[in-house]
């Protein structure tokens, strides 16, 4: 699907970004009713799947270094969420998570269907990814073996009673005025590829200059009026209504398969064992990372991977 904002995209030579999986990827293209979702498989497709789902404004190379660790056990897919990466965009901005949750279903039937892997599938999400995933075996508790979701699990009692202090309608005007904003400002763009990376750097200052350079150079792509970020502008903004705390919990209950939850201590991202939240869920463990952020996938990615390693064995 085309974008009509978008200017057109115009062939360029980007700086050679390292291979940190040793192996190139095959690339799927993957249609829900015209809107083309990227998808990129590593690894035996005999071997266990794990889907990996990213944040908002990241990308499937997120998963690299995971990957690296991973592929000689499994079969990775690493997906581009819609309005991401190298997926289509959505005229107008249409990128409610639960499209988003729909999109990942339709991407594992695709995957049984047409390649013949076959599941449960484990999940792995990082925030936007990690709500994801939860939602998706939620409603698909057969189809999966575990999840893993970082900082994914949704708004925190406090959270969602400080959205409704507002006044009736508050919300909802913010939301259309930000959303007229961005059609009508002019898109970031970067002289050359060097610029996004400082950027990327700036505002991820946890991160080390081989990631910030490996994350930036796989998210950009040359416009016509210069380079700039894959992912749609209309993405980034709260939408104008929020989750109760305890529908998305009472959905969530429904998870049959193993939960880990990851948090990092650095991160705005409320504890949920201590919030109570975590209550809810069935057969659930918590890992908080020290001296790690929102993205401690990266911050901490030692830690980390020991971890995600350890919890799928016991499973397999």
């Amino acid at each position: 699907m085309s974008n009509p904002r978008q200017p057109n995209i115009i062939k360029a030579n980007i700086p050679e970004i390292e291979n940190i999986v040793g192996a190139l990827p095959e690339r799927l293209i993957i249609d829900i009713l015209g809107l083309e979702i990227n998808a990129l498989l590593w690894g035996d497709q005999s071997k266990p799947p794990i889907l990996l789902v990213h944040g908002t404004k990241d990308h499937a190379r997120s998963w690299d270094w995971t990957i690296a660790q991973l592929i000689k056990e499994y079969c990775l897919i690493a997906v581009d969420l819609r309005g991401h990466g190298d997926s289509g965009h959505v005229p107008g901005g249409g990128y409610d998570h639960h499209d988003m949750v729909a999109d990942m279903a339709a991407v594992m039937v695709q995957l049984e269907d047409k390649r013949r892997i076959t599941g449960p599938f484990h999940l792995i999400g990082h925030s936007l990814g990690g709500n994801i995933v939860l939602h998706l075996a939620a409603a698909y508790p057969d189809k999966t073996r575990s999840v893993i979701a970082m900082e994914g699990l949704g708004v925190s009692q406090a959270m969602y009673d400080r959205f409704r202090a507002a006044a009736p309608g508050e919300h909802l005007r913010k939301w259309i005025d930000r959303k007229l904003a961005k059609h009508n400002r002019k898109e970031r763009r970067f002289a050359n590829p060097q610029e996004a990376v400082a950027r990327l750097q700036a505002v991820h200052k946890n991160l080390k200059p081989e990631q910030a350079r490996h994350l930036a150079l796989h998210g950009i792509r040359q416009y016509r009026d210069g380079w700039g970020w894959k992912h749609d502008p209309l993405l980034g903004f709260h939408l104008p209504t929020m989750t109760k705390p305890e529908d998305y919990l009472y959905q969530f209950s429904g998870i049959k398969c193993p939960i880990l939850l990851m948090r990092g201590e650095d991160s705005w991202a409320s504890d949920p064992e201590r919030d109570g939240r975590m209550t809810a869920l069935n057969n659930v463990r918590l890992i908080n990372y020290e001296n790690a952020g929102h993205w401690l996938h990266h911050d901490a990615f030692d830690a980390f991977l020991a971890d995600v390693q350890s919890f799928l064995r016991e499973d397999d």
